[in-house]
């Protein structure tokens, strides 16, 4: 690329914030974002305070201080707490209730999650899940998820761009189209999905799925989502 195409960054100044996306993203300006590129984690039990414990050590974090990043952390282990009251008490602080109220209310209303989420508990009840808090897991996972793109919807600039990679998972033989559930939840804050992106390959299930349910590869995806314009 010829140097007189180059894009001057000289003059930026990069604006970097500490703590969880459910508190920062809702003191952001509404319109005021081009572009957001996130990989939030996947809804696979994957445990980031764990696998980066010896770097939080380092960093002076004690065994106190990593559990309670695990709690503010976007829930994605089954050790992760409800986020409920919290995020209605944030909203209540910032005098955005009437905010808290449609997004808890688009949660309840998907279809495709609300029915994954029964028949789960049924596996749950049945013994088939390796876990019992599987399902909270997934409820909360979704939940905060719900807040997060309605937030990114709120702060992109009408006909921005939202880009997010993201995996599909599978529990107890049930695919979870993580893809689709976040897609339509982002149709309900504004956002049209222009493409959803997949690997030519998809990843396979567990070793311990495919000994009960037979290999069967997941999508792994790039959604683009475009805010509608005014």
């Amino acid at each position: 690329m010829s140097k007189d195409k180059l894009l001057n960054f000289e003059n930026t100044q990069p604006i970097i914030y500490q703590g969880s996306c459910l508190e920062n993203l809702p003191n952001l300006q509404s319109n005021s974002i081009d572009l957001i590129i996130t990989s939030p984690p996947y809804l696979n039990r994957y445990d980031y305070t764990r696998t980066y414990a010896l770097e939080l050590a380092f960093l002076g974090c004690n065994e106190e201080k990593v559990k309670h990043l695990r709690q503010t952390m976007l829930s994605c282990t089954v050790e992760n707490h409800d986020k409920h009251d919290y995020l209605e008490k944030l909203y209540s602080t910032i005098e955005r209730y009437s905010d808290f109220l449609k997004v808890h209310s688009t949660f309840e209303k998907q279809a495709a999650l609300q029915e994954v989420l029964e028949i789960l508990e049924i596996y749950r009840k049945q013994g088939k899940l390796n876990n019992k808090n599987i399902v909270r897991m997934i409820h909360n996972y979704f939940y905060e998820m719900c807040f997060v793109i309605y937030e990114s919807a709120r702060i992109l600039k009408p006909g921005g761009i939202m880009a997010m990679i993201n995996d599909n998972v599978r529990y107890a033989g049930e695919e979870i189209p993580v893809d689709l559930i976040l897609s339509d939840i982002a149709h309900s804050f504004g956002l049209t999905t222009r493409h959803i992106w997949t690997l030519g390959r998809g990843k396979g299930n567990s070793s311990q799925q495919m000994g009960n349910h037979g290999r069967s590869e997941l999508r792994k995806c790039v959604y683009i989502w475009e805010k509608q314009t005014l």
